[in-house]
């Protein structure tokens, strides 16, 4: 696939200047900034006090097959997906901040029986970032534990997703970890989400997501590097009954973000392809690739009411 020969030239191209700057003069090193696929949380960084960020994520996901267990089975549908994440992000005390995501989504699918389209929005997740460790005040490694609960949001219609979100409760736990080393940062996660029946009769499948990343600060500005998606569902369930359809994906790809300090301003972008999928069910709309993009907007609130 061109994509793929595409995928793996910037891959290497974002290996290679890692080790490229490595090998270069010592100096003060710039600080990467956090991943950028919507999926990601902060890992083990904190978020000053005061501080308030608007973030969107937007994400463009392709596929035009269905597959069971590891396999491709026919190319009798297309699925164009598009997804906004709406976030914000703010800093309550010393080492203690809240954070919350929204789902917006349009999916079109192209199926020999005619065409459907999905849209809505999800249901929200808010959590709480505890830090438990901080390396720049003497700590080995930034740790910090997650403390979340997801909110009945989401739209309950005909034209709505239920996988998104159908108006659920739900809770969130886990524990995240960032490392810096020179220009460096290495993030990884895990997280577990536990929903209850909401809209429909329908109750979403426990979830395990388990994130990492690399990134390197080429400069003050600009950052590459590399991130990991993967993601565990259990069975959903309908009317109470079990559907038999867990799930295991595995997303991998380049990232590239810019950022400008002075104005509190984050852009970044990322191509993932898998790396594996597995369905229990058939399962029709498996990404072939993801497209995101993030942007970051970081507001000083105790300043803007001085």
């Amino acid at each position: 696939m061109k994509l793929g020969r595409i995928l793996s030239l910037a891959l290497v191209t974002v290996l290679l200047s890692g080790v490229a700057a490595l090998a270069g003069d010592a100096a003060p090193a710039p600080k990467a900034v956090p991943p950028v696929t919507g999926v990601f949380g902060p890992c083990g960084t904190g978020f000053p006090v005061g501080k308030f960020a608007a973030v969107a994520n937007y994400a463009w996901k392709e596929a035009d097959h269905v597959r069971h267990y590891s396999d491709k089975i026919n190319d009798n549908i297309k699925v164009d997906k598009s997804v906004v994440l709406a976030k914000t992000r703010y800093g309550i005390a010393p080492g203690l901040d809240i954070r919350t995501c929204t789902p917006i989504y349009n999916v079109d699918l192209d199926t020999p029986a005619g065409d459907k389209s999905q849209h809505g929005w999800g249901d929200t997740t808010a959590v709480l970032h505890k830090i438990l460790m901080n390396q720049g005040q003497g700590d080995v490694i930034n740790l910090a534990l997650d403390m979340g609960v997801v909110l009945p949001t989401g739209s309950l219609d005909k034209q709505s997703n239920d996988f998104i979100g159908n108006g659920a409760w739900g809770l969130l736990g886990g524990v995240g970890a960032t490392y810096f080393y020179g220009a460096n940062r290495f993030d990884t996660e895990v997280n577990y989400t536990t929903f209850w029946e909401g809209g429909h009769d329908y109750t979403h499948p426990d979830r395990m997501r388990w994130n990492a990343g690399w990134a390197y600060a080429l400069s003050a500005n600009f950052d590459l590097g590399v991130e990991s998606n993967f993601e565990w569902n259990d069975e959903s369930q309908k009317f109470g009954e079990r559907m038999n359809d867990s799930s295991v994906e595995w997303y991998v790809g380049p990232k590239v973000t810019f950022k400008y300090a002075p104005m509190g301003l984050i852009c970044g972008g990322a191509v993932t392809m898998p790396v594996y999928r597995w369905y229990e069910n058939v399962k029709p709309g498996s990404d072939d690739y993801r497209v995101e993009f993030k942007f970051i907007k970081t507001f000083d609130l105790g300043s803007m009411f001085n």
